[in-house]
């Protein structure tokens, strides 16, 4: 079954990738504008380090509004010591606890705060059945401020190396979402309000925020945008394209990946569902996305038919989800109870890995170019390639710096400048497409733009003519209301103008549509040409030349292979051996006849749906890269090969629908010049029959003999042009007459030439023997070697001596005759088998020979087996006893007339079937 997308129209892909990208674009924008405008990352000019103890306390959060916890002054980012004088060590013990505590009685609560303890009195209300607030175990941090940059905000507001940040605007840094996003949300040269611990002092800093411009994010949500816009580009222009989908979902992933890169959303500034749907978008687009930046530049340029391609695949999801992992798990430190983060390395690495993955297709895409794209076809990818290797430099670069200077974006953001060369990726990748005609997209949009403005053009230059040619005759005539006249000079512009401006529409049409117009030429006049011929190889070598010339191919050929015609191949600058495929499992032909559609072969060395090792090597020696299958109806008669085009562009659709409408005509062509061609040999044959007719003719008796004794009348009538009967009239020394009818199995020309042969043999034999039982023991000797074994020969001879005045009858296998020469008519039931079925005695012991009297008015019928089994169409066949009866109810006819009655009444029998055997007749009446 075919795949789902191959199934639905066109018009419904178009319409499904162009919403999907449509809401991925919607989500990425939107996280976008709160990355770069609404929450733009701030600076405060220093590096804050987390210091981590591998001591685990009880954090506090979820503190709800006017609940008893806040009453008691409660704050998220407290850490929980003791509960009425218990301390407490992890947060299943703390629950406990707090559950057990009195409703309406105060529990005395023992917090640090600020690295200050305190102690708080909180009284549980009757209405709150579970604490008012969140426990759960985390690693102790400490926030120090390093790396503070002299004369920087930091630096003027006050603040020293070393000192430890514990709240900004009153809320505290330990609290999950980090101090970071405190001081995103505050607006450009604000101030904020930093609360530090100095060697055990607490003290407040206005400190001047600053707006950092993101130069990594805003390079890559712009390299996604580029991307998306132009494979949906694409997969407009081609929806039926597997390889066109396959980029149009690249360019969405790498859109969604790069666009989810930084997701400035957190509690308590905004829905939970909002931070939880934006941040899991974002971690499925690290899972998903990486590995299908490598698998789209496995298809692209070339198909890159790994072996163990599903392994590659596995390994590269397992790094996607183990990295995405990491960042759940720092993910988790912040919004879920958790008590272990990352090492700050590994995080780092895990941020990084999409960027290791589009390093890694970037890659592949340059090993592709280098290893398996051909010399001449490299032109069209060299836009692609020198945006690759800038892309390969810029992420490199970027992974380096990011690994060595984690704060780079807030004390050297200069630094991350060249990032923003990024974005010509896609705009080379667009240049490719449409120039070259990659991904077989036409420029489509640039052609109409300029067809529609210079049609516009047209148009407008009409109308001023018209309507100033209108006034000028108004003017001329002096005419006020001038409609009629402009009406009149309609008529005769349109008369003059339409030429010219059908003259000037071919001349745009030849600019920016020359290809197409050549393709459409070039297809009239092949389609004129091939009525006049009728010669298989002048067909090919017009479909060779024509393809070659009008596509500019220099490898081109014509394959026809069929299991009874054999292959024929018509080649240019290809050897034609290598032209031949068989009809063998896992083969070309096997992959054109399955799939009756045309196949591009790329990396024939490693494409895995050519399983047959012969067939694989063909391809790769003679260079073809698409194979377009010729069918009559449904049967695969061959195909038409081409390699690379000269001009190094990949072969678009409108290569292929040229291709597959010469290979639908050519079939057609074909076919005819088969057709005719056998209607060639045909008259050819049949003329051969006419004359094999009239030889055969000529070996039988031209006139009956003129016997006193007998009145003779014999008739051989061939179910085809020649057949395997035949009489014959030997007149021997001694005034003897041998009459013999044979009949040859089968029918046709192998039949006809066995009856000469036995012809020949009887005469020589005739005259050197006396009896025609020897006669046909030595014709049996002659013949046995010479003859097929599934064939035989029956014979009946009937020896007239006249000075005896008797006849002697010996039949071997043929029909019994019919006689009547003592008064009584009977069929004669002697014995005997057919020539060439066996060669010694049993052969001559079946041999019988008998001798009769003449008598006046006496009756001999010989005939063959055509005539007793001569069927209807029923399949009734005329049968011994008819012919019995008939000729016991014509005693007195002459012999002529008794054989035209007979065949008469065969004939009337027959009626309109068709004769199904020859049939041969003597009657012999004795005067």
């Amino acid at each position: 079954m075919k795949p789902l997308q191959e199934r639905i129209s066109p018009r419904l892909i178009r319409a499904l990738y162009v919403l999907f990208a449509l809401v991925v674009l919607g989500v990425t924008s939107y996280n976008a504008l709160h990355v770069i405008f609404w929450r733009v990352p701030s600076n405060d000019q220093c590096r804050w380090v987390q210091e981590f103890t591998d001591t685990t306390r009880v954090h506090l959060d979820g503190i709800k509004p006017a609940s008893s916890a806040a009453a008691a002054g409660l704050l998220p980012g407290d850490i929980l010591l003791a509960v009425d004088g218990t301390p407490v060590s992890r947060a299943e013990e703390a629950t406990s606890w707090l559950r057990s505590a009195g409703k309406g009685e105060i529990t005395r609560l023992r917090i640090e705060r600020d690295h200050r303890e305190m102690e708080l009195d909180w009284v549980p209300r009757a209405g709150e059945k579970e604490p008012p607030f969140v426990v759960y175990d985390r690693l102790f941090e400490t926030l120090v401020i390093r790396n503070i940059v002299p004369g920087g905000v930091t630096d003027r507001a006050g603040i020293q190396d070393g000192d430890i940040l514990l709240r900004i605007d009153s809320v505290s840094v330990n609290h999950r979402f980090g101090a970071q996003y405190l001081i995103n949300i505050h607006p450009a040269d604000s101030k904020a309000t930093f609360l530090v611990d100095r060697q055990g002092e607490h003290m407040e800093f206005k400190v001047t925020i600053l707006k950092t411009f993101n130069y990594t994010y805003l390079s890559s949500y712009l390299l996604g945008v580029g991307f998306l816009l132009v494979s949906l580009f694409v997969v407009l222009a081609r929806p039926e394209g597997s390889t066109q989908r396959k980029f149009a979902r690249y360019g969405m992933y790498v859109l969604l990946l790069f666009g989810m890169m930084n997701v400035n959303m957190g509690l308590p500034y905004d829905p939970r569902w909002k931070v939880m749907t934006f941040n899991y978008i974002a971690i499925a687009a690290r899972v998903i996305a990486p590995p299908a930046l490598v698998a789209f530049f496995l298809h692209f340029p070339v198909v890159r038919n790994l072996r163990h391609r599903r392994l590659l695949m596995v390994l590269l999801y397992a790094g996607s989800v183990l990295s995405a992992s990491l960042i759940v798990g720092v993910f988790s430190y912040y919004i879920s109870i958790v008590d272990f983060v990352p090492p700050a390395w590994l995080v780092l690495t895990a941020y990084n890995f999409p960027l290791l993955y589009f390093l890694g297709g970037l890659a592949v895409f340059t090993d592709s170019y280098f290893r398996y794209v051909d010399p001449e076809r490299r032109l069209p990818l060299r836009p692609i390639l020198h945006s690759a290797v800038i892309g390969i430099v810029i992420f490199a670069y970027l992974a380096v710096l990011n690994t060595m200077h984690p704060l780079v974006l807030y004390l050297d953001p200069y630094l991350l400048m060249p990032v923003v060369l990024v974005i010509g990726i896609p705009p080379a990748f667009g240049y490719a497409i449409v120039r070259y005609r990659l991904m077989d997209v036409t420029p489509m949009v640039r052609r109409s733009l300029v067809y529609g403005v210079i049609t516009a053009m047209l148009a407008a230059i009409y109308l001023g003519v018209v309507f100033g040619l209108g006034s000028l005759l108004g003017h001329v005539l002096g005419q006020s209301d001038n409609t009629m006249v402009i009406l009149i000079a309609v008529i005769l512009i349109a008369l003059l103008f339409d030429p010219l401006k059908q003259r000037v529409q071919n001349v745009v049409d030849r600019i920016f549509y020359q290809e197409r117009i050549n393709y459409q030429k070039a297809l009239l006049e092949f389609s004129s040409e091939l009525p006049q011929q009728m010669n298989l190889d002048q067909i090919m070598q017009s479909v060779v030349a024509r393809i070659a010339t009008t596509m500019h191919i220099e490898k081109v050929s014509v394959s026809l292979c069929g299991e009874k015609e054999g292959c024929h191949v018509v080649a240019r600058n290809i050897d034609e051996s290598l032209c031949v495929f068989d009809r063998r499992p896992g083969g070309v032909v096997e992959l054109l006849s399955r799939t009756h559609a045309p196949q591009r072969f790329d990396l024939p060395e490693e494409d895995l749906r050519v399983q047959d090792d012969d067939d694989r090597r063909r391809l790769q020696e003679s260079g073809v890269v698409l194979m377009v299958p010729m069918f009559l109806q449904e049967r695969l008669i061959g195909s038409i090969n081409v390699g690379p085009k000269m001009s190094g562009r990949v072969y678009a659709q409108e290569d292929i629908d040229l291709l597959a409408t010469v290979a639908s005509q050519a079939a057609v062509a074909i076919e005819n010049a088969r057709l005719h061609r056998s209607e060639v040999e045909k008259q050819k044959i049949t003329e051969q029959l006419r004359i094999a007719q009239r030889i055969q003719k000529g070996l039988l008796p031209k006139d009956n003999p003129p016997i006193a004794r007998l009145d003779i009348s014999g008739v051989s009538i061939p179910a085809q042009s020649v057949g395997g009967d035949y009489y014959d009239y030997i007149e021997l020394p001694g005034n003897r007459l041998l009459v013999a009818v044979g009949d040859v199995s089968g029918k046709g020309i192998s039949a006809a030439l066995y009856m000469s042969k036995v012809q020949g043999m009887i005469r020589i034999a005739a005259q050197m023997e006396d009896r025609p039982r020897d006669i046909l023991i030595r014709v049996n000797r002659l013949i046995y070697e010479g003859m097929e074994r599934n064939s035989f020969i029956t014979v009946i001879l009937a020896m007239f001596d006249f000075d005896a005045d008797a006849v002697t009858i010996c039949r071997a296998g043929h029909m019994p005759p019919l006689l009547a020469l003592n008064g009584d008519m009977q069929y004669l039931g002697s014995e005997g088998m057919g020539l060439g079925l066996e060669n010694g005695e049993v052969f001559e012991h079946s041999l019988e020979e008998k001798t009769f009297p003449l008598h006046d008015n006496g009756l001999i019928v010989l005939y063959s087996d055509g005539l007793t089994e001569a069927m209807d169409a029923h399949k009734n066949e005329f049968g011994e006893d008819r012919v019995l009866a008939m000729v016991r109810g014509a005693a007195q006819m002459s012999a002529t007339d008794l054989q035209q009655l007979l065949l008469d009444e065969v004939a009337l029998h027959r009626g309109e079937a068709e004769q199904n055997d020859d049939i041969t007749l003597v009657v012999i009446r004795v005067r």
